[in-house]
Parts: structure tokens; C-alpha cells; sequence
């Protein structure tokens, strides 16, 4: 069972306070009962201070706390304190007692239960204040990797969790602490690190919340590793209507689906999406939804309340689009109906020209020389006369339209001469693709192995899209025969115009593709070379720890600028790179490793210590395949 601790336990000092008003004729005379519980996570007794207060016109004769932790769904004591009065009368009075916690025995949730008794003879109870016997946990150095992923790509989160179980101690790795996850628990290593890697579903994916079982001696903390950029998945949303057709006025009609993605592999079931059906007679109507189970599957049933075609909508999520699935029609015994509708191509390119056909009937006998009307909505809610035509003698239609300038929706339309009686075939969906230009293509060396890559992807005119697309680029160094991916960065909405920035040590050729989609059709970027120049230099342009003098137990600051600069040039803020802080203890000869920091976007880094002795900090970073190593210097804090 997951812990459900208030984030009031990410505090040292925990005060319970609650007041009970008892009516006269409740419980005899007691009445304005207070209780409060005070107690330090970092004190070295544990203690928690207890206090009561309350008013009896008979008089207060004893009061009694019952200390219990849960087992499991119900509360077990595990001491009793008799509390004595510090103050006041018994008739309004102060009652206080101490209870030293065991954090080894009786970890985790704690909740003190006051027993009131009175000279009349009755008996109050009142209390369950409630606190966390545990040691503070802190999340340091939490990362998300990779910065782009789908479905398909596993997102790994990593960190170190680290405890403080005294005001004069520092924060030390914690061991064989459980770390809850959107999958499952992992535990910490020797030295605090943890990490786990599963497929991104959501924001809960990069959550890592350690100190979350209930019953141990950890503070539950939780913390997100930064969001990755995602790439949805179109999907294939397929549906059917299985109840034969014609039915009844309010008879049900059932509707059975599956939801799947396009994923690397081919296709993969969609789980716990949305998934809606309509039924569109003069306007679209929803009439069910229900979610999708693990294989991506669903069934909608309602009862037939208007014949018209059905269509079946599943919602957009973090990872995959919305999808479209027109699976039949309710139609009722009487009246015309549409049979073999089909609208080809889909996707049409722009301007070029759709087929509508079918055949319209009445209880099975063909309506020759009708007149049927092509319409068209870009929504599914409003319509719009396109192109009209007839029924042949056997009762088919074949009706052609170039409005094909956006995607959208298409149906026909019969209402008879005398307007007594309409219908409207099934809904089809229709995607406009746009051909495409990737112009303007650069790829440029940059300072410290880097490579900038840019460009804009147009329509085929030359006009702007109006919207964000996938552009993957792609690498092959000099000599070499493969392209290798380097990732995804998607174009502007306003212009087109798309840019991102690469770590490479080699020398190569450097190009950029859109692979189309339903929407719009492939194109490719020329090919690039870039001559990339060495490695960065790095350097500590600022570090201190703060203040030079302190006294015990309060804060020390340590942090810094890590900057970084290529082949003699400018130095630039040197981000999201790993700086491990170290501690020297005055007189001692070894530097203790303290914590693993990381620079923000502006190359700068802080971390808080509580003071503890008198000592040097320093700071290193060691470098990377791209970065050169350095420490910081060190400074002196005076302890007092």
C-alpha cells in the first residue's frame, strides 16, 4: 500500500494541533478539548511533547494518551502515557507528558489518542493527532534521458536520495530505500543512486518518490525529473457496428473497436484512452465512451433513439493523436436508407478530386432519378452542400468533387421531394496532403563539438504550414557510408522554421528529412559538411561557501559558475553538467563527497549543508567526452 503522507513530512518539526468542541449533553461536563503533539524528526532523543488542555465543570481527575501505530487496516497501541497537569485548574487546565519514539522498532505513521476523565464519572475521548516518526529524505541530482521520446523509447529516470537523521549532520546517501515509480519500486544502491526505465506515459512517469512505504523510518519525499520532448504516434482507430441492422426505437445497438498505434514495430495496442461514438442525424450527437482495456480494445452500447451514421472518436494524450472510425449506421425498419457508401482516395492530395458512391434504397427497393447532395464539414458538427448528382435506375450514385482544399468530413444527404423523409449516408473521413519544401537547409560548427543544424519546411507553394512537424536529422561522418540519427526537433508554427543543436567530435556530412504523414507529403534537406573544431575548456568563473563564519547548526551555501569556452574563444555558461561537491574537516586528510550538483541552464550551481565543523569546500568537475576537467579552489568555513 502506498504511503499517504501530507507534505508537511518534507519538514524537520511537526505540530499537531486539533480542538474539540463537546456539547453539554454529549459527553457529561468536558468540553474546548485542545490536543497537540510536538516532535523534532532530528532530535537525538526523539521525543514527542504532548499536550492537553481542556475544561470540566466538574473537574478534570485523569487524562490519558494512548500512542498507536496501524496494523493494517485498523490502529494497534503500542504505549499508554498518563500526562499530569502543568497548569491551570482541574476545571480548565493544562495537561502535559513525553514520549521517546523508537525509530528502529515503531517506525513510519504515529497517531496519539487522549483519554479524558471526569469527576462526574464519564469518560471523553478525543485526539488521533497524528505525526511521522522518520528521518528526511532529499532528492539530489534527478535527470530524465533521453530528452526525446515516444512510445517506443524507454524513458530512464536516475537520482541519489539522501538522509539527515541529526541537526549536526550533513545528508548522507541512504541505502535500500524504496523508490516508488509508475511501474514498480526500486531500491537504492550503496551510495544512494537509483534509476528506472520504462516507456513514457504520462507526467507520473518521471516521478520519483522514495520514503513512500508506510511502516518505515524514511520521510516520504517526492520529486519530477525534467519533461522529455514527445513525438506522438498516429493511430488506427478501427470500430464496427455488430448489432444488425435495422433495429428497433430504443433498442441497443453495440459498437466494438480497437485502438491501436503506429509504433516502431508495426502496430501496438492503445490502453486507457477515451473513446467516444456519435450519431449524426440533423447534427452530431455523442451517445457512449468508455476506455480502452491492455489490448487496445472497447464496446460502446446505447439505446437506437435516431437513425443516422455512426462514427467513433478516440481522444488525444501525451503520446499518441486523436483517431477517427466511421463503423456503420443505426438505421430503423422504416424509411431510405444508404448502403455501399465509399469515399476515395484518402488521403487526396490538394485540389484533386474525391469519388462519393453508393446506392439509395427503401425497405430494399432502389429510388431511381433521386436527388442526392455531397456535402462536406470540416468539424463533423455543421454541413455544407459541395456537389449534388442522381440515383441511377438501380438506385447507385457516383459523384465527384475537387473542394478538396482542407481535411475534414464527407457524407450525402437524401431528403425526398415532399420532405417527409431524410437521410444521411455513413460519415467519411478525408485528409487534404499538402506537398512540401524543406529550404534554407545550414548545418554550422559551433563552439566546444557542437553543430547547429536549421532550415524551414514550407508547402509546396512556398505558403506556410501553420503548424508543428517532426524534422529528424541525421549524421555521417567522413568516410563513412550510413546515415546515423541524431533526433527529432519539430518546425515553428508561426513560419516553418525549425533549428536545434548537436554534441559531434567529428568531422561529417549533416542532413534533415520530413517523412509526411496523412497530412502533407515527404521531403528531404541538401546534404551539409561541417569541419567540427576540439573540445571545450571549462572553468569555475565563481565558488564560494557562505558565510565564511557560522555558527553549529545553521546553513552553509556552497555554489558556483561553471563556464565553458572552445579553441580561445568567449566563455558561455556551461549547462546541465554534473559538479560534485566535496568537504575537507579541519585537521583531517581525505575530502568527503557531499552531494552531486548540477549546473541550471545559466551554468550556475547551489546546494545548502548544515554546519556541522570547522572545514575546506571544494568542487570538481570531471569532465566529459566533450569537456575538460577542473576544481573549483576551495574555500574555508569557520564553524562555531
Amino acid at each position: 500500500m502506498r504511503r499517504t503522507r501530507p507534505l508537511a513530512v518534507l519538514t524537520a518539526l511537526i505540530v499537531a494541533v486539533a480542538t474539540f468542541l463537546v456539547p453539554a449533553t454529549a459527553r457529561a461536563d468536558v468540553t474546548d478539548v485542545n490536543v497537540s503533539v510536538a516532535f523534532d524528526r532530528l532530535s537525538a532523543d526523539r521525543v514527542a511533547a504532548v499536550t492537553v488542555t481542556a475544561e470540566s465543570a466538574s473537574g478534570v481527575t485523569g487524562v490519558e494518551v494512548t500512542v498507536e501505530q496501524p496494523d493494517g487496516d485498523a490502529w494497534t497501541s503500542i504505549a499508554t502515557l498518563p500526562l499530569a497537569r502543568t497548569g491551570g485548574t482541574a476545571n480548565d487546565g493544562t495537561w502535559t507528558g513525553q514520549h521517546a519514539l523508537d525509530i528502529a522498532t515503531h517506525p513510519g505513521s504515529t497517531r496519539f489518542v487522549a483519554e479524558i476523565t471526569s469527576a462526574d464519572g464519564a469518560t471523553l475521548t478525543a485526539g488521533h493527532q497524528y505525526i511521522d516518526n522518520c528521518h528526511p529524505l532529499t532528492i539530489t541530482g534527478l535527470t530524465g534521458s533521453p530528452g526525446t521520446v515516444d512510445a517506443d523509447t524507454p524513458m530512464t529516470v536516475a537520482g541519489r536520495v539522501l538522509a539527515q537523521t541529526s541537526p549536526d549532520a550533513a545528508p548522507e546517501p541512504a541505502a535500500g530505500v524504496s523508490v516508488w515509480n509508475a511501474t514498480s519500486p526500486v531500491v537504492t544502491g550503496a551510495d544512494g543512486s537509483f534509476s528506472f526505465t520504462h516507456p513514457y506515459a504520462g507526467a507520473l512517469s518521471l516521478q520519483a518518490t522514495p520514503g513512500w512505504q508506510d511502516g518505515d523510518r524514511w520521510c516520504s519525499v517526492s520529486r519530477f525529473a525534467p519533461s522529455p520532448e514527445i513525438t506522438r504516434q498516429s493511430v488506427e482507430l478501427t470500430a464496427e457496428v455488430v448489432t444488425p441492422q435495422p433495429v428497433g426505437v430504443g433498442d441497443e445497438v453495440v459498437v466494438e473497436g480497437r485502438l491501436e498505434r503506429n509504433g516502431a514495430a508495426g502496430l501496438a495496442p492503445v490502453a486507457k484512452v477515451w473513446v467516444a461514438a456519435h450519431v449524426t442525424a440533423a447534427e452530431k450527437k455523442e451517445v457512449a465512451a468508455a476506455l480502452t482495456g491492455g489490448d487496445g480494445t472497447f464496446r460502446l452500447a446505447f439505446p437506437a433513439r435516431e437513425a443516422g451514421p455512426v462514427t467513433v472518436q478516440s481522444a488525444q494524450t501525451d503520446i499518441v493523436w486523436a483517431g477517427f472510425a466511421s463503423p456503420g449506421e443505426v438505421a430503423f425498419e422504416d424509411g431510405p436508407q444508404f448502403s455501399d457508401f465509399a469515399v476515395t482516395p484518402s488521403p487526396v492530395d490538394y485540389q484533386q478530386p474525391i469519388r462519393a458512391t453508393g446506392k439509395l434504397t427503401d425497405a430494399g427497393a432502389p429510388i431511381a432519378g433521386a436527388s442526392v447532395a455531397l456535402q462536406f464539414s470540416a468539424t463533423g458538427e455543421t454541413w455544407q452542400d459541395v456537389q449534388s448528382g442522381q440515383t441511377a435506375a438501380a438506385g447507385d450514385f457516383d459523384i465527384e468533387s475537387t473542394a478538396t482544399t482542407q481535411d475534414g468530413y464527407w457524407r450525402v444527404w437524401y431528403e425526398s421531394a415532399d420532405g417527409t423523409a431524410t437521410v444521411s449516408s455513413e460519415i467519411r473521413q478525408v485528409n487534404v496532403r499538402y506537398g512540401t519544401l524543406l529550404e534554407d537547409f545550414a548545418a554550422t560548427a559551433g563552439s566546444g563539438g557542437t553543430v547547429n543544424v536549421q532550415g524551414t519546411l514550407l508547402r509546396g507553394d512556398g505558403t506556410q504550414l501553420g503548424e508543428q512537424l517532426p524534422i529528424h536529422v541525421y549524421f555521417m561522418p567522413d568516410g563513412g557510408t550510413d546515415w546515423e540519427f541524431q533526433g527529432t526537433t519539430q518546425t515553428s508554427e508561426a513560419d516553418g522554421s525549425f533549428e536545434a543543436e548537436f554534441t559531434s567530435y567529428r568531422d561529417g556530412y549533416w542532413t534533415a528529412a520530413f517523412w509526411g504523414d496523412d497530412d502533407y507529403s515527404r521531403s528531404d534537406a541538401p546534404i551539409g559538411f561541417v569541419d567540427v573544431p576540439g573540445q571545450f575548456t571549462t572553468a569555475f568563473a565563481e565558488f564560494d561557501a557562505t558565510p565564511a563564519t557560522v555558527a553549529a547548526g545553521e546553513a552553509i551555501t556552497v555554489q558556483g559558475l561553471l563556464t565553458r569556452s572552445a579553441g580561445g574563444g568567449a566563455a558561455e555558461p556551461a549547462p546541465d553538467l554534473p559538479v560534485t561537491v566535496y568537504f575537507l574537516p579541519a585537521g583531517a586528510q581525505e575530502w568527503q563527497e557531499m552531494v552531486v550538483s548540477r549546473t541550471g541552464a545559466d551554468g550556475r550551481f547551489e546546494e545548502t549543508f548544515t554546519a556541522g565543523q570547522d572545514g575546506y569546500w571544494t568542487a570538481w568537475f570531471f569532465g566529459d567526452e566533450g569537456h575538460l576537467t577542473v576544481n573549483s579552489g576551495s574555500k574555508y568555513v569557520d564553524v562555531q
